[in-house]
């Protein structure tokens, strides 16, 4: 697996730049942003983490989680941005990294206004570049509810395998739901980056 350290301290949270995007730290100023990307149709339908449409005061603790996993050095969540200083439209990150055995958990979501414009594919293209070549990661896993074909084929899209089936793994809203598991390995990353950079 190598020896390479990672390079990022957890000091400040970084700014990612795209060609149309900012990945910026989430505020509260982003909290009325934050409900309206959950609010919008169809958002919910396989983000099983919350029940339901988050409250204001629900959302000011979920601003308040982005801010603890990146105090303790676990995770950065970020605010996607359309440029020049748009609001935020959904967001992006990474979450339980483990760094002994340099794994991350990556997840996102966006405001259905802006599905099937290649966002978020650019939003997570960004993460996965921080993760490894900054946060020098060897893997970097997404859980993908069961039926959830559009968030799958944005994995495979960037490089992700589909890995195979957590059976049943969550209960939520009443019911279990399985997940799918997607992983991608750093050198199948830089493979792919040598690739595209016709190297």
């Amino acid at each position: 697996m190598g020896t390479a350290l990672n390079s990022f301290d957890f000091s400040e949270v970084p700014t990612l730049e795209t060609e149309r995007l900012t990945l910026r730290r989430i505020s509260d100023r982003d909290r009325a942003a934050w409900l309206e990307v959950w609010k919008s149709p169809g958002v919910l339908d396989y983000l099983i983490d919350l029940e339901s449409v988050p409250s204001p005061a629900a959302a000011a603790d979920i601003i308040a989680w982005a801010e603890r996993i990146f105090a303790e050095k676990s995770g950065i969540r970020w605010a996607i941005a359309p440029k020049p200083e748009g609001d935020l439209i959904g967001t992006c990150g990474f979450h339980l990294y483990e760094r002994r055995h340099r794994r991350v958990e990556i997840g996102y979501e966006l405001h259905s206004d802006y599905w099937r414009q290649g966002i978020m594919t650019e939003a997570v293209q960004s993460v996965l570049a921080f993760c490894f070549e900054r946060l020098r990661t060897h893997r970097v896993e997404a859980d993908v509810v069961e039926g959830n074909v559009a968030s799958a084929a944005l994995l495979k899209k960037v490089g992700f395998t589909l890995e195979g089936v957590w059976r049943e793994r969550v209960y939520t809203r009443g019911g279990v739901h399985s997940l799918w598991q997607f992983g991608l390995l750093a050198p199948e990353y830089q493979a792919r980056q040598s690739t595209q950079n016709g190297r």
